[in-house]
Formats: structure tokens, sequence, C-alpha cells
């Protein structure tokens, strides 16, 4: 059968089809830009690369200001280990705050609430600061990568771990 146009019916139907559905498939992006969960996932990155930012340039101040004033090779493990355990504190202090405030949105600071929190965060950016050390001793002294490089790989399996982790875990929300 045909159309009035003379084209096949089944492929006005196919083509009329696939409009449809490019349709509700972009109705559904439009829709998740505008969700919660986006906004959320934005922030969390937003926060990660920033937080990211802090711990690298702690550990590069660190490693690179006891090279200058020693000469210790930045390549020593106990430098490394020392660096990243600095930047590890200052780089958690501020992922918590920023992350409380601005992704989570958790707006209770009453001291139960904080230390519930508080405690939580730590304890799962301890594990992650293992995976972390894991990560960096295997890449710089098994594979002999850069520690740069070595720390930015590191990074990014952290956050994504750090994100469920303050997701379903520490800053998670009662249900309604």
């Amino acid at each position: 059968r045909r159309a009035e146009n003379g084209k096949p019916l089944a492929a006005i139907y196919v083509r009329s089809h696939c409009a449809r559905r490019e349709i509700n498939l972009m109705q559904k992006i439009r829709e998740f830009l505008k969700s919660e969960r986006f906004r959320e996932l934005f922030v969390y990155l937003v926060v990660g690369v920033l937080t990211t930012v802090v711990n690298y340039a702690v550990y590069f101040v660190v490693t690179r200001g006891w090279h200058l004033l020693t000469g210790t090779p930045v390549e020593h493990w106990l430098l490394i280990s020392a660096a990243t355990v600095l930047a590890w504190i200052v780089a958690v202090a501020f992922a918590f705050w920023a992350n409380k405030k601005y992704v989570f949105k958790s707006a209770d600071w009453s001291r139960n609430v904080l230390r519930r929190e508080l405690i939580a965060f730590v304890t799962a950016r301890l594990i992650s600061l293992g995976i972390d050390l894991g990560i960096k001793q295997l890449t710089v002294q098994v594979f002999h990568m850069n520690d740069l490089i070595a720390m930015l790989i590191a990074s990014v399996v952290v956050i994504v771990a750090n994100y469920f982790a303050s997701k379903l875990w520490i800053f998670k929300r009662k249900a309604r």
C-alpha cells in the first residue's frame, strides 16, 4: 500500500516512529538536565575537580618544596607518602564542607548529625586514601610512571568511589 504522495506506508510509519522516539529522547535529556539528580552530579563533579586541585596543589608544593630544600628525589616513596597524606588531610577538610553544603545539601549542622557525617566521611576517605596510596605505589614503584600522572589516575578512581560513598552512605537522605 502507498500513501497519497506515492511513498510506501511502511516507510512513512518507520520515519514517523523514529522521529517520535527522537523527540521523546530529546525530551528525556532536557528533563534530566533540569533535574535535581543532574544538579547534584554536576556540582559533585565541580567539587571533585576543586578537591583534586587542592589535593594536587598541596602535594606538588610539598614534594617539590621538600626536594628544593633537601635534595630528596621527588620519587622517594617516603616523600610521596608524606605529601599524599598531608594533601589528603587538606583536601578532605575542603571536600567535607563543600559536599555537605553544596552537593548533598545536608542542612543539619547539629552536633550529633555533624559528628555522624564527619566520622562516616573520614572513614570513607581513609578507605579511599588506601586506594590512592595503593594505586600510586603500583603505578610509580612497579610501572615507573610519573608520580603526577599516577596521581591523576588515582584521583579519577577515588572521585567515583567517594561519590557513591557520599550518596549512598554519608549524606543519605532519609525517606520522606
